[in-house]
């Protein structure tokens, strides 16, 4: 297990461990610090502000976090639920703003009992997509957002051709593609 030091996994084998996501966004507001849980809390050397209201019917939903594995990347979906319309508004309004913008998804370990923190780390760096909004009837409210990882667009084609003028296209002057498609015969000496 990558990361984790023996001392930490002592730590986290304790009885009333609790998980909590944290996530930094760029927002065109400014940085927004959140996390999974209600209330604030102080980790890393900021205040981070609770985005789950369970008494308003709020609750935030993260995805697994899992490591990438050769041919794709990684990412983390977000889904906070039970939304204001206020909110949901807010969203819609700026989601063409915050699509490609940064965000950091970090974790912390708690004691259930005390509230202590054991433990922050942050292991995933990435970059906004453009949120989703769901609604069924008048009542029901979601909203979905993906932080993709660094790699999300290796499997998409660059949006071209290869041949002579495209490359050209691309970047003029370049001879590169000139020859393809071209019987060549070499004479040896």
């Amino acid at each position: 297990m990558s990361g984790f030091t023996q001392a930490d996994l002592e730590l986290l084998s304790g009885p009333h461990v609790a998980r909590c996501w944290f996530g930094e966004f760029d927002l065109p507001s400014g940085v927004a610090r959140l996390h999974s849980g209600v209330g604030r809390v102080m980790a890393g050397g900021h205040e981070w502000r609770g985005v789950s209201d369970p008494f308003g019917g709020q609750m935030v939903s993260v995805s697994a976090l899992e490591d990438p594995r050769f041919g794709q990347a990684t990412k983390v979906d977000i889904i906070i639920g039970s939304v204001s319309a206020e909110f949901f508004r807010s969203v819609k309004a700026d989601a063409r703003d915050i699509e490609g913008r940064s965000a950091t998804i970090s974790f912390g370990m708690f004691d259930g009992e005390t509230g202590e923190l054991l433990m922050f780390r942050m292991p995933f760096p990435g970059m906004m997509s453009a949120p989703s909004l769901h609604r069924h009837g008048i009542s029901q409210r979601y909203i979905r957002l993906g932080v993709e990882g660094f790699w999300e667009a290796q499997n998409f084609p660059f949006g071209g051709r290869w041949n002579s003028a495209d490359q050209k296209r691309r970047h003029p002057g370049d001879k590169g593609l000139d020859f393809i498609g071209v019987k060549v015969s070499e004479v040896w000496k």
